[in-house]
């Protein structure tokens, strides 16, 4: 990363050497005063456009001004609207804080082909959405497996992601495929992908690896379906997630139906109380 006390006094410096103040400087550059106080105390960096109004105002080299000759080239470069070539990752990584978004899409764009997710993650944030979207798609459709655009994850749009999702699983009907890209999906898709599961097997447990993220009301409306259709060791699955007020009347109905054996699968996650009650009332020792 740039040393930005060591920028500030090159700036203060470079300032001085041409007898101009702070609030001079500032209006000459369109800038507030304090942007220039903050620049020559190290806590602010200028961009790329204000570098290049800086560097032809004191009519020195970028690279002169930021202490550093390979971002000082890459600046001008990008300037002059010319192709950066060989630029490295980590370079980008250094340089991205003084760019705008398409210049370090640029950057990035130069290598794209021999990056993935691991590797662009340092600048995912100077990153357009635009740019970090379509990587993402390219990087889903190649592999075909969200896997692997998992590092970017927190950056990628939800709709994007919900795409690529969705698609995985009308592929193979299978979520766990989905499964690890589940916290960073809609609500909506995790509750349809779930339903969609659900219905192909008639089986809870086919969507209980997303099951912390499917919503309490479409788990307990599942459960309740297999419930009616295959009784309580159907739900065992996704007891811990179905709802306390479910349960507990899968419960009682089962008991009304089957005796205690009718609750045993569930017998940890269910109120005591029922348990206790169905004693009391059939005198069960």
């Amino acid at each position: 990363m740039f040393d930005m006390n060591q920028v500030g006094l090159n700036i203060c410096r470079l300032r001085k050497s041409a007898g101009i103040t702070q609030m001079e400087l500032a209006d000459r550059l369109g800038i507030s005063f304090q942007a220039v106080s903050n620049w020559e105390r190290g806590i602010s960096m200028p961009d790329i456009s204000k570098l290049n109004e800086l560097s032809s105002l004191f009519n020195v080299s970028i690279d002169e001004i930021l202490n550093n000759k390979r971002a000082g080239e890459i600046a001008e470069k990008l300037l002059e609207n010319q192709v950066v070539e060989n630029v490295k990752i980590e370079e980008v990584k250094e340089i991205a804080p003084i760019l705008h978004e398409q210049e370090v899409d640029m950057l990035v764009n130069c290598n794209k082909h021999n990056l993935d997710a691991r590797d662009i993650l340092p600048v995912a944030p100077f990153l357009s959405q635009e740019f970090i979207d379509q990587f993402a798609e390219e990087l889903v459709s190649k592999n075909q497996s969200l896997f692997h655009a998992l590092p970017i994850a927190p950056f990628i749009s939800t709709h994007i992601l919900d795409k690529e999702a969705e698609k995985i699983f009308e592929q193979t009907g299978d979520v766990g495929r989905v499964a690890p890209a589940a916290p960073f999906l809609s609500n909506d898709l995790i509750d349809r992908l779930a339903d969609s599961a659900y219905q192909k097997t008639g089986d809870l447990a086919s969507f209980q690896c997303i099951a912390p993220f499917v919503s309490s009301a479409k788990i307990n409306e599942c459960a309740m379906k297999a419930y009616s259709e295959s009784g309580i060791n159907a739900v065992l699955p996704l007891a811990p997630f179905i709802g306390t007020d479910v349960l507990n009347h899968m419960a009682k109905d089962s008991l009304e139906k089957f005796g205690l054996s009718g609750i045993a699968p569930i017998l940890p996650f269910i109120n005591s109380k029922i348990l206790e009650d169905y004693i009391t009332k059939n005198g069960v020792n």
